[in-house]
């Protein structure tokens, strides 16, 4: 038996390194050892994926060495010295021919570009420093040495049992090709080659130190033992953006996504194109034009809690595509680094200087664009900025406004003063800043009257002003901000009123079952001092803070009473998240929310009377008209951009070097850039993977008549069986729920995966249908039940509405015999 190509069937000879070579040779899926695409096994029915590395594919080939496979045999029943002379004589003789092809165009280059992988793999890594990068070359280098010299003497005892003479021309060739093995690390063993190295490489973009100006530093005179204040140049780090883009859209399937990315045609709001701004602007809603969303934010590369907090505190600049669907931007290899500077700069010198070269960089790209040559392009594209998004603070700095949020005027996207913010209820029109007013309270450089601190530089642009700049943080908002507040303030009040107690309620925390996709965020246990002191840390992170709001009806709901008011506030509050975190909404839904927000805060001043609206419950009225302009807020929020800090954080705690570490933390950034370029991972298709299962006939399967149908293969067909499928980033597997259809009543109808099968380039999923009761408010969850006859349905995971899986809980109550499943959204 032999391998078969996944991509075109051809037999392939037994060598696993033969199939290698021919998948990166023929069907250039293999860059570097690296899947440049998601490849299936296709050995013996196999339906598994592979990405990432080839290794775990060859592990993976080597189970399917049949016991029928006759150099399986062979390799059972002799000893490895003489295997090579009892093969059967078809596979010797395909293995050559194979391996002839294969070794005939392999040469230096091939073996050098392996070199160059392996030494930009080991630099894009946040785990390696250079002195590491050093000691593996060095070593590999040596072991290669010594590999060739063993097989050099190999080679002489060979000829000498065969009696070729050591002086023969054809010998010495052969000794001569071994001894040049080791030379492609002679240009890449020392730190200094490998930079030139990279400096030509068309794949990597050198961050550019550019200049900030003079600051006095402490320094310590040696002869002395004084110590002097010394003045120093200061700079922050720059990538070209324009180089960057060039890149990113001649290097990667970024054109080609956003080629076929259209705005929606059902009156529905998916994301950016579809909002009221994009489809008034000239110049956005041009299909060739890149609409880039900026990020920007500070964050700590040393442990927050040490004596030296705050000294290397950096702030960054990213930026990712708006012109591709949002589950692909969501992936941190999507997220890129176009300035890196300490965050003290930034308050002595200002964002002017700092993003003074890249403002100049975007008119251009504004106004003269880029020229792009491409496989199915040719021609010019602009790019612009279509909003800037970071926390509240960042943000703020950036844009010119206060940035304390007890100011007059705390708001940046209206013009009310702060006493009236306490206790607003719906957003006023006619206070909202337009280009006009703000350009007539800039005029005015009085920052007590009108909140504005200075102008904002990005304002230089054509196509960019900080008035249309409407994109909310609503993670920091609601996730940092107003639920951690109101949950403590809500918890308190129901422990006092006796429906539990502390201990009782971090016994419910800790012991209910999340599920899978919310087991890594379950959330922490609070103490009598947090729920004392409501306005003090929350104690959980967003993603925890996410998980306990969307669980905590069900597990706290049997053990408060109906219509309890403090319990209706957060069941208010979980009202608007479902549409303020909906990644497709309609117009209705946004009037609608306007209605939730103004009642929540309404009960929110009538249970807590001493105390008064925060700046973020303010925030949260111009969520409305912000839907209206943009599309979904929860393609703008900063959690993913948050992740991509992980990156800076992790390399500053292995190199703990600081003397420039921003240089150092942006040049290797930009090596992770060039090394997934380089191997094609930068790619953006790879939509679904398939995990290990096992291979089984159609009709043994439960219900198999109903999936052949639905599939439409014949009922003794062979199928893949596989314990796991993962689509978008999203794992589907035996158990889990999704949302297949919709009832009559417009609630979603649940089916639990039966079973996961791969047919060909398919994925299916198996769902026994559940019976929706209904959705019961007091829980914040939908009541489901077994449907009381078997009903299977097939459904493929990307055409499910709602992609996320979830999970079915039962309620605490021991009398409910119903399960429950919280929504992540509407």
């Amino acid at each position: 038996m032999e391998y078969i190509c996944p991509k075109c069937g051809v037999l392939i000879s037994r060598d696993s390194k033969v199939l290698l070579w021919h998948l990166e040779n023929i069907h250039n899926v293999i860059k570097g050892r690296v899947f440049t695409e998601i490849v299936r096994c296709t050995q013996e029915g196999c339906q598994r994926t592979f990405s990432g590395r080839t290794e775990q594919f060859k592990r993976h080939l080597s189970s399917h060495l049949g016991t029928n496979d006759p150099y399986a045999q062979a390799v059972a029943q002799h000893s490895d010295d003489d295997l090579d002379d009892d093969l059967p004589e078809n596979i010797e003789n395909n293995v050559a021919e194979e391996n002839t092809v294969m070794w005939d165009n392999f040469g230096e280059a091939e073996l050098k570009e392996q070199v160059v992988m392996l030494v930009a793999g080991l630099l894009g890594s946040s785990s390696v420093v250079h002195s590491t990068v050093n000691h593996v070359i060095e070593k590999s280098a040596s072991l290669m040495e010594d590999v060739c010299d063993y097989v050099k003497h190999k080679c002489r005892q060979f000829a000498n049992a065969v009696g070729i003479p050591e002086e023969e021309n054809t010998f010495q060739k052969l000794l001569g090709d071994i001894d040049a093995i080791p030379q492609p690390f002679k240009s890449m063993d020392t730190e200094h080659k490998r930079k030139k190295f990279f400096e030509n490489c068309s794949s990597f973009i050198q961050p550019e130190q550019l200049p900030l100006g003079i600051r006095y530093i402490q320094c310590n005179d040696r002869a002395t033992g004084n110590v002097q204040q010394i003045m120093k140049t200061v700079s922050y780090q720059y990538i070209p953006i324009q180089t960057l883009i060039k890149l990113l859209i001649e290097e990667t399937d970024l054109l080609k996504l956003s080629q076929q990315y259209e705005p929606s045609k059902d009156g529905l709001m998916r994301d950016f194109h579809d909002g009221t701004y994009c489809k008034q602007s000239e110049f956005f809603s041009s299909q060739h034009t890149f609409k880039l969303i900026l990020y920007i934010d500070d964050f700590e590369v040393t442990n927050p809690l040490s004596p030296k907090s705050g000294t290397h505190k950096l702030g960054g600049v990213y930026f990712k595509i708006a012109n591709v669907p949002p589950r692909y931007r969501s992936r941190l290899s999507n997220i890129y680094l176009v300035m890196l500077y300490n965050a003290s700069d930034a308050k002595l010198f200002g964002f002017h200087k700092i993003f003074a070269q890249f403002v100049e960089d975007m008119k251009l790209l504004e106004t003269d664009g880029i020229d792009i040559q491409h496989d199915n392009f040719y021609g010019n594209v602009k790019v612009s900025i279509a909003q800037v998004v970071g926390d509240n603070l960042g943000i703020h700095s950036l844009l010119g406004f206060a940035e304390g949020f007890t100011a007059n005027f705390p708001c940046r996207h209206c013009k009310m003063h702060r006493n009236e913010t306490k206790r607003a209820l719906i957003e006023e029109k006619e206070a909202l800043r337009t280009p006009e007013n703000y350009q007539h309270d800039l005029n005015r450089e009085n920052l007590q009257e009108t909140g504005i601190k200075s102008s904002c530089v990005l304002d230089d642009l054509t196509h960019f002003h900080t008035t249309s700049n409407r994109a909310p943080d609503i993670m920091h908002d609601i996730l940092e901000g107003v639920y951690p507040l109101e949950v403590k303030l809500v918890l308190h009040e129901l422990i006092q009123k006796g429906y539990f107690t502390v201990d009782q309620l971090n016994a419910r925390i800790t012991s209910y079952n999340y599920g899978y996709g919310d087991a890594s965020n379950k959330p922490c246990t609070y103490s009598v001092n947090q729920l004392r002191s409501p306005d003090g840390s929350g104690g959980q992170n967003a993603g925890q803070m996410w998980c306990l709001i969307r669980h905590i009806g069900v597990m706290l709901g049997d053990l408060i009473p109906e219509d309890d008011p403090h319990w209706e506030l957060l069941l208010a509050l979980q009202d608007c998240m479902d549409i303020v975190f909906a990644p497709v909404i309609s117009r209705g839904d946004v009037l609608f929310l306007e209605q939730l927000i103004k009642d929540h805060h309404m009960i929110y001043l009538e249970l807590f009377p001493e105390r008064h609206l925060k700046p973020k419950h303010h925030f949260m009225l111009h969520y409305p008209s912000a839907m209206h302009l943009l599309g979904p807020l929860i393609t703008y929020w900063v959690m993913r951009f948050e992740a991509k800090h992980n990156f800076a954080k992790r390399l500053a705690h292995i190199v703990c070097n600081f003397t420039n570490i921003t240089k150092t933390l942006a040049y290797r950034n930009q090596m992770q850039l060039c090394y997934l370029v380089m191997s094609r991972q930068t790619t953006v298709e790879r939509e679904f993977e398939v995990g290990p299962g096992t291979s089984v006939i159609l009709a043994s399967l439960e219900d198999a008549d109903v999936i052949a149908q639905s599939v439409e293969i014949p009922l003794y067909d062979e199928v893949y069986r596989a314990h796991w499928c993962k689509v978008h980033g999203i794992v589907y597997q035996e158990n889990m729920m999704v949302v297949v259809d919709k009832t009559g009543d417009g609630d979603p109808l649940f089916g639990k995966i039966g079973v996961v099968l791969s047919v060909g380039t398919s994925v299916f999923l198996v769902c026994d249908l559940w019976e929706t009761v209904g959705f019961r408010q007091h829980f914040h969850a939908y009541v489901v039940q077994p449907a009381p006859a078997k009903n299977v349905c097939v459904v493929k995971p990307e055409d499910l509405d709602v992609f996320y899986s979830l999970h079915a809980n039962q309620s605490y109550a021991e009398e409910d015999r119903n399960y429950y499943i919280s929504m992540r959204h509407k």
